[in-house]
């Protein structure tokens, strides 16, 4: 309505002969340009702030992920895993045979008294007649051997840190829930499920590991539940 109003204002001056108009409309059209451009810088610095303030939080999220503390813990895991893994291949080539396998759930539900670990949960002995039954005792020792292995890597290595951590958690608390009620001191298997929690937790694959070098081209993976 004003530029309207001024337009008018301006016409009738240079019908009248007053050509004062055209320094007033120069003046003004320059002034407007000016106020253009102004608006423009102050977008211009608003999207550069935002795009700051943005980052800023992103960047410190990702300088918190991980530890030395944890990286330590992770090493750890890793290679207590990787250790009994070995020392089971090693010793007794058939120990995650059908075999093998029958002979350690046999030992773990033994009593006490006969030289066995008198474990009391009865739920995991069933579990596993039900597999034997099924004949896919082969089968789970073999997939317990790769799942033991590549656990033990991916945690010594910083590999897909958080998958395996999680795989950690319930391959402990497995084992756990098996010697539950024996002989043998569970309190190792609360350790150990802790441990795994926090490594799960605390991205411990982000320090001295190679999560950090994978998230700094890909980014978190999907679900944050990789590395």
């Amino acid at each position: 309505m004003k530029i309207d109003l001024l337009i008018s204002l301006l016409a009738e001056k240079w019908k009248s002969g007053d050509r004062s108009c055209v320094s007033l409309l120069s003046k003004n059209k320059l002034n407007g340009e000016k106020k253009a451009m102004s608006i423009v810088d102050e977008q211009v610095s608003e999207t550069l702030q935002s795009e700051r303030v943005t980052a800023a939080p992103e960047q410190s999220t990702n300088q918190e992920k991980g530890s030395a503390g944890v990286a330590l813990l992770r090493i750890t895991l890793g290679f207590i895993i990787l250790a009994t893994w070995w020392s089971n291949v090693t010793s007794d080539p058939n120990f995650y045979s059908a075999e093998g396998l029958r002979g350690f759930f046999d030992w773990v539900f033994l009593s006490a008294e006969e030289g066995g670990n008198g474990a009391s949960f009865t739920a995991i002995g069933s579990l596993f007649d039900s597999i034997d039954d099924a004949g896919l005792l082969g089968a789970v020792g073999f997939a317990q051997t790769v799942m033991e292995f590549l656990i033990g890597v991916g945690l010594l290595f910083g590999i897909g840190t958080r998958f395996f951590s999680a795989l950690a958690t319930a391959f402990f608390a497995g084992l756990f829930l098996t010697y539950f009620g024996g002989e043998e001191w569970i309190g190792t298997y609360i350790l150990l499920i802790a441990a795994s929690i926090t490594t799960f937790l605390s991205w411990g694959g982000r320090t001295f590991g190679v999560d950090r070098a994978i998230a700094a081209v890909r980014g978190d993976s999907p679900g944050k539940l990789i590395w």
